[in-house]
């Protein structure tokens, strides 16, 4: 169909508090978004800034924690999840488990070409006790 896009790009970035260590915070979200249990990066594919990987076998829904760099000092850790899909929206939620299920619903592209659920995220994981916030562009 003309018009129709058949990739879908999803993408959350949020800032999480980092009132907790970053090990403790990837359990924390292991537990609350379900179904994806974060492990720390150790490839070094993101250098000098130590991280959290997990994934959505199911989905493909990708995960990253990334926390702050050594000797920065911040008061929040990055979370940014990411998939492709050419599903509907709606499809490629019932394809994911727990928070993450609930965070995805339909709507406009933004100006980036991008199904942007930051705002949501920060919201499910704050209404989940995880202080969060979106992430400036």
């Amino acid at each position: 169909m003309m018009g129709e896009i058949s990739m879908k790009n999803i993408l959350a970035v949020v800032e999480v508090s980092s009132a907790l260590p970053l090990e403790e915070m990837a359990r924390e979200l292991s537990a609350i978004i379900g179904g994806a249990t974060f492990e720390r990066e150790e490839t070094g594919r993101f250098e000098e800034v130590p991280a959290f990987v997990a994934k959505d076998n199911k989905s493909g829904m990708a995960f990253v924690l990334f926390g702050i760099p050594e000797g920065e000092t911040c008061d929040a850790y990055t979370l940014q999840c990411s998939a492709e899909t050419e599903l509907s929206i709606p499809e490629f939620s019932r394809n994911l488990f727990g928070l993450m299920s609930n965070v995805l619903v339909e709507k406009a592209i933004n100006a980036r070409g991008f199904f942007d659920y930051s705002n949501e995220l920060a919201s499910a994981l704050t209404a989940n006790g995880i202080s969060a916030t979106k992430s400036a562009p």
